[in-house]
């Protein structure tokens, strides 16, 4: 089936933000909005109106209710565990490609210790293995309610269940791993291309980081997510720590393996 509409859902540092560039760039379909859309412009002059201290509360609060705006036009923001239930219940779903990007549990956790992303999130220069047993914030645009989890492996656990639970309700859905995005870029265009139209007879990449503090390109990136690295790149009792507390079944059915 040929879908008008592409929504992308991916936790963060796990290349949703590339994905949707290479979306745009190659295949003739209507993204649906999954960022903070709100002028930045008007967003400092919103917040302008609130005492200093309070400003970062205030932009958290706006970006939930930006969250909320999109729920059931675009499903929610790109970060978000998926709103099944919202899904389900929306005619346009069935005219929806959904694409799913995840990390290796052990890439992520390490990705996102270099780069929370989290306004709620204030703790600086924390070792790794620190990190691993720190609780979470949520915020509500997570979808995941609003108690913080015991540590950021239950987000990856609860966010990555979610994946699988759309992955079982609606029609259209690929799972993509960005570690298989690297190594095999155009086969997983392919994979896309099935569902929407490809703009021409070859796909054009983005070599260049999309995060602009990251001077990187496509080929460091494509040698830094290789899966043989697990092993000579983090200490044995970190990731045996990690496979103990990651959900097995959500490992198995994101076809990830345990390397040590």
């Amino acid at each position: 089936m040929t879908c008008l509409f592409t929504k992308i859902y991916g936790e963060r540092n796990t290349g949703a933000t590339y994905l949707s560039k290479l979306v745009n760039k190659n295949f003739a379909t209507d993204l649906l909005r999954g960022d903070f859309g709100v002028d930045k412009r008007v967003m400092r002059l919103v917040l302008q109106q609130y005492k200093p201290k309070l400003r970062p509360a205030e932009a958290n609060r706006l970006q939930d209710r930006y969250h909320e705006r999109i729920l059931y036009s675009d499903f929610g923001l790109k970060h978000a565990a998926p709103p099944v239930d919202v899904i389900r219940a929306a005619p346009h779903a069935q005219d929806t490609l959904f694409l799913l990007i995840t990390k290796h549990p052990v890439f992520f956790l390490s990705s996102l210790h270099n780069r929370p992303e989290n306004p709620l999130w204030s703790a600086d220069d924390m070792a790794f293995d620190q990190f691993l047993t720190t609780p979470w914030p949520l915020s509500e645009r997570d979808n995941l309610g609003e108690k913080p989890l015991e540590s950021p492996i239950e987000l990856w656990n609860r966010k990555m269940r979610g994946y699988v639970n759309l992955m079982e309700t609606a029609e259209n859905v690929i799972h993509i791993r960005y570690e298989d995005l690297l190594s095999d870029f155009n086969e997983t265009l392919n994979r896309i291309a099935e569902y929407i139209p490809a703009t021409s007879n070859g796909y054009t990449n983005v070599r260049r980081s999309v995060k602009a503090s990251d001077n990187l390109r496509f080929e460091d990136y494509a040698r830094r997510y290789k899966y043989h690295k697990l092993k000579a790149d983090y200490k044995k009792r970190d990731l045996e720590f990690i496979y103990r507390k990651v959900d097995a079944d959500v490992m198995a059915a994101l076809d990830y393996r345990t390397i040590l």
